[in-house]
């Protein structure tokens, strides 16, 4: 691929970008990036450690780590902070949505640019929260109780840590980041403490969305390409992983599911909400060409000037209905949470199946 380049990231972090998280004026200087140290460790090998050469490949102008198919340059970590900021809103500012007691190790799987662990270290202080991606990609200046660890959840041999070690391993919109979700599954039971939670968010198939498209628009065209092109990576954009019968086939009980809705667009009548609407929709306009310019320049072999023309077309015809507040009533994406425990532990003495709809409704 004459695109294709090759190069290894120096840089500790992006501090750029828009961010609604409260700033609490975290002070630098930590070492962020931590692994267990042995007799033979020095200072000089802990910095490589923290220094340590993440290999990216640039691919028509986009950087990306591995095998995923989403970027992880500065505007794609621009779009994330965006979608933290909706996601609150969303659940009413509830950072989980399990039903966690004083937790002491929290691990977040797939944290880009650490958001969500960051927000958890401020509203657990006492607990540790280790957030892990491919990509290191993560700010220096962070809770004192927070570390980011470059990791692949995928790696043969399993996780490192120890068996029955956190509280809460949560994962967010990670559709297609992995080849088995079996084994995740697998790996995170193991690693959860007896009564420990695991918590699952993700988008739908999007079925409903793309009801608000023609056949002839290109944009449903333009989405099943992306789903096929995944597919044959083996690493499918489904929903069989938010079944709650996958949670109850790798040993986990009290399971519980709740789906919301995300407005897009300016149709909402509510203030709030429609401000949210124009937000996500800047987001998944920014998010096009992110989402379908690796899977279908490597795998289906478009030329990226075709790509980008059908991001383009499918830009516009998205503003187009977005921004009509008749075309858009009702337009948006359905996001469902999937929690589940780990049996044992102290007893739940009400596994209160509303706990899921303790935030606010449906915009």
């Amino acid at each position: 691929m004459e695109d294709l380049q090759v190069d290894s990231d120096e840089d500790n972090g992006s501090d750029s970008g828009i961010d609604d998280r409260p700033q609490k004026g975290y002070g630098g200087g930590q070492t962020i990036y931590h692994q267990p140290r042995g007799d033979d460790d020095t200072v000089n090998s802990t910095r490589s450690l923290y220094d340590s050469d993440v290999v990216y490949i640039m691919i028509h102008g986009r950087r990306y780590c591995k095998e995923y198919y989403m970027p992880n340059d500065e505007e794609e970590q621009t779009r994330t902070q965006i979608l933290h900021g909706v996601y609150l809103y969303l659940f009413d500012q509830r950072l989980t949505l399990a039903p966690i007691d004083n937790p002491q190790r929290i691990l977040d799987i797939g944290t880009g640019s650490g958001e969500w662990a960051m927000a958890m270290g401020d509203e657990y202080p006492e607990a540790e929260i280790i957030g892990t991606d491919i990509a290191k990609i993560q700010p220096n200046a962070v809770p004192l109780n927070v570390f980011f660890e470059i990791d692949d959840a995928e790696e043969e041999g399993g996780w490192t840590w120890p068996e029955d070690e956190f509280d809460l391993i949560h994962f967010r919109t990670m559709a297609g980041a992995f080849k088995d979700w079996n084994y995740i599954y697998s790996e995170t039971y193991r690693h959860l403490k007896p009564g420990g939670w695991i918590e699952v968010l993700d988008f739908d198939d999007h079925k409903e969305l793309l009801s608000y498209f023609s056949e002839d628009s290109g944009v449903q065209e333009w989405f099943f390409d992306i789903i096929k092109a995944l597919r044959i990576m083996g690493r499918p954009r489904g929903t069989w992983h938010l079944d709650p019968e996958t949670l109850k086939n790798a040993g986990f009980v009290d399971v519980m599911s709740e789906t919301k809705t995300i407005p897009m667009g300016i149709w909402p009548e509510d203030h709030e909400a429609q401000s949210v609407g124009k937000h996500f929709l800047v987001a998944q306009l920014c998010g096009i060409e992110a989402l379908c310019l690796r899977p279908l320049t490597e795998i289906l072999g478009w030329d990226p000037a075709d790509v980008r023309r059908m991001c383009d077309i499918v830009t516009d015809r998205v503003r187009e209905v977005a921004l009509d507040p008749e075309k858009a009533k009702g337009m948006g994406f359905n996001v469902k949470v999937l929690i589940g425990r780990k049996p044992g532990g102290p007893d739940l003495d009400d596994p209160d199946p509303e706990i899921m709809s303790k935030t606010n409704g449906n915009a």
